[in-house]
């Protein structure tokens, strides 16, 4: 328990692989922390602030009976690099991302998903599947009407079936995000690495903050990756900031660092979870679920990276638990929302909320969770046996 409670904290949130502005980006935050206060039985308070180059600022408080916590959300954009992915023509993506996945296949890269988590392999299958129902329902159709009028229908049905994978279930954008991991396990996107290199230098200005307690830095699926690499980055050029420094923490939300680090060209990734498992004073944390494909769900991978000591917490939470009943049947049947529930914001009293790491009164990594921190009046708890 808490002497007292992080009173100001800085929040760097990487968002995942996904072509959602800032703006976007913030709203949704702001959604979060709302439903947090409501869930928690807080007050709240939220407002907004433009940044450099298209980032977002989210200034958040949350406030108890007798606690009060501001919180300062910056979202690192990447937006534009994706959009830029998603610009390419949808033939050229599944040329593209059907080639890295039989590449991936050969290098045995998928053999090791399925020992790391075998449920991951679906999320693997799944562009492969769409892709070959599409050729079967051309192939049925072609050979039903038969001749050269056949062959015509039939491709005309499997563009069809693609175009409709493609805006239902996201086929292109799935493959967009296998092109992008594997170009940058093999350190091909030298836009990825500016940013990164962006990130790091936010993250040496984040550490040298007088006027907060606590610095976290939040990484949710992809956007994970870029975080590691750019606190490596950043832990390398300054180790130590000037003292006195927040505290640091780093927590990932479904995150993907397993996919590309298990990938042979990984070299730069692998050096930097190395890195910061050799850091002193890191909270880092992991938070997975099993209802999450894209997660690899309680997967020791630094064991499987050969990294024997360090390492995050790892914590697997259930959407079920924490969403409400409308909630938690789109999330049920939604690959995607299952994997977004991490940032939903909680209707349920849970050890998880994201709303409580950003704007809680407990530091993230250390202290207890909120459902054994704060009382049902949103009071922070007292120790069995203190005075009243």
């Amino acid at each position: 328990m808490p002497v007292l409670p992080v009173r100001r904290r800085l929040v760097l949130h990487v968002p995942g692989y996904e072509p959602l502005p800032p703006e976007a980006q913030r709203r949704r935050l702001a959604r979060a922390i709302a439903r947090t206060a409501a869930c928690w039985g807080l007050r709240a308070s939220i407002g907004e602030a433009a940044g450099p180059e298209g980032a977002a600022t989210l200034h958040a408080r949350l406030q108890g009976p007798d606690w009060q916590t501001e919180a300062e959300i910056r979202i690192l954009a990447w937006d534009d690099l994706i959009a830029r992915d998603l610009a390419m023509p949808l033939p050229a993506r599944i040329a593209r991302g059907l080639a890295v996945l039989g590449r991936l296949l050969v290098d045995g890269t998928l053999g090791r998903y399925g020992r790391a988590q075998r449920r991951y392999l679906a999320f693997v299958a799944l562009p492969v599947a769409l892709l070959g129902a599409a050729l079967l329902a051309g192939l049925a159709a072609g050979l039903a009407l038969g001749g050269w009028a056949g062959l015509v229908f039939g491709a005309g049905v499997s563009a069809l079936v693609i175009l409709a994978a493609d805006r239902r279930l996201h086929l292109g954008h799935l493959l967009a995000d296998w092109i992008f991991a594997a170009d940058l396990a093999r350190g091909r996107r030298r836009d990825a690495a500016a940013r990164i290199a962006r990130f790091a230098a936010e993250i040496q200005a984040a550490r040298r903050r007088r006027d907060v307690e606590e610095v976290v830095l939040c990484g949710h699926s992809l956007g994970m990756v870029l975080l590691v690499e750019a606190l490596a980055e950043a832990l390398a050029a300054e180790p130590e900031p000037p003292r006195p420094a927040p505290r640091l923490a780093l927590v990932g939300l479904g995150s993907s660092v397993p996919k590309i680090a298990l990938m042979p060209g990984a070299d730069r990734l692998r050096a930097a979870l190395a890195r910061l498992a050799a850091t002193p004073r890191l909270a880092w944390v992991e938070y997975t679920s099993r209802r999450d494909l894209l997660s690899f769900h309680r997967a020791d991978v630094m064991r499987m990276l050969g990294i024997a000591t360090g390492g995050p917490r790892r914590e697997s939470i259930h959407p079920r638990s924490m969403l409400d009943d409308a909630q938690w049947r789109r999330a049920r049947f939604s690959m995607l929302r299952a994997h977004r529930a991490y940032l939903a914001g909680n209707a349920r009293r849970y050890f998880y909320d994201w709303g409580m790491i950003a704007c809680g009164p407990g530091a993230a990594g250390r202290d207890a969770p909120p459902d054994r921190l704060l009382g049902p009046d949103g009071a922070l708890a007292r120790p069995r046996g203190a005075a009243a």
